[in-house]
């Protein structure tokens, strides 16, 4: 029972469990691996021997808390590799994928915290779906780091400020990065609309953008 086959079938489990909101069945384990029934069977009492999930037999299987922080700390490799490949080298995010399922396994954890620290922290992967955060994120040096960026739906009429990070779906980016809006542009609010809609100036340009995107767009604010 390998360290990756272990990895493999809790995250597996993670998603399973997530989809369905409640037990994973055996035979969707063994569809979702591409594997036989009977031999998702032998590895799944393997697991519940060594702490990581409860299976019951006809009803499924949960994840137990040891199971679960491992399974969530595979999750997070997955997403900051699949993260840096898509935002940093700017990969296809299905070739993404297929690559982060592969490196997720070997990469050191020190790597990892570095590749996170490098982009900047990122809370959202190319799905769309929350990356949970590590020591790294909640570390001194970050802390020290991020302190003086606020996000861009706390900035007043008539404050500029310059674009740090942008924690959005990759296509969201993209849509912003059309309209002026990319890390060190510079941003003046004019208005600010109903619903914590902003008018902002990028570029010489005026663009409305909603509140959901504009907290999540973090900026070094200066009041004129």
């Amino acid at each position: 029972m390998t360290n990756e086959r272990i990895e493999e079938y809790l995250e597996t489990i993670l998603y399973l469990t997530n989809k369905s909101k409640g037990p994973a069945k055996t035979n969707q384990i063994a569809e979702e691996l591409k594997l036989s029934p009977p031999s998702v069977t032998e590895m799944i009492h393997k697991l519940s021997k060594s702490g990581y999930i409860k299976y019951t037999p006809y009803h499924g299987v949960t994840l137990t808390s040891k199971g679960c922080t491992e399974a969530m700390r595979i999750k997070r490799r997955h997403q900051l590799l699949e993260t840096f490949l898509v935002d940093v080298l700017d990969l296809d995010p299905k070739f993404a994928h297929t690559e982060a399922c592969k490196m997720e396994h070997s990469i050191s954890e020190i790597t990892l915290e570095k590749m996170c620290a490098y982009m900047g922290h990122p809370e959202i992967c190319p799905d769309g779906n929350p990356i949970g955060q590590g020591k790294c994120c909640r570390g001194e040096t970050s802390q020290a780091l991020y302190r003086d960026y606020i996000p861009l739906s706390e900035l007043k009429e008539g404050d500029n400020g310059i674009i740090k990070l942008i924690s959005l779906t990759r296509e969201i980016k993209d849509r912003l990065s059309n309209i002026g809006l990319i890390p060190d542009s510079k941003v003046t609010v004019k208005r600010k609309l109903g619903k914590g809609t902003l008018s902002i100036i990028t570029m010489g340009t005026e663009v409305a953008v909603g509140k959901d995107i504009a907290k999540n767009i973090l900026v070094l604010g200066e009041t004129v």
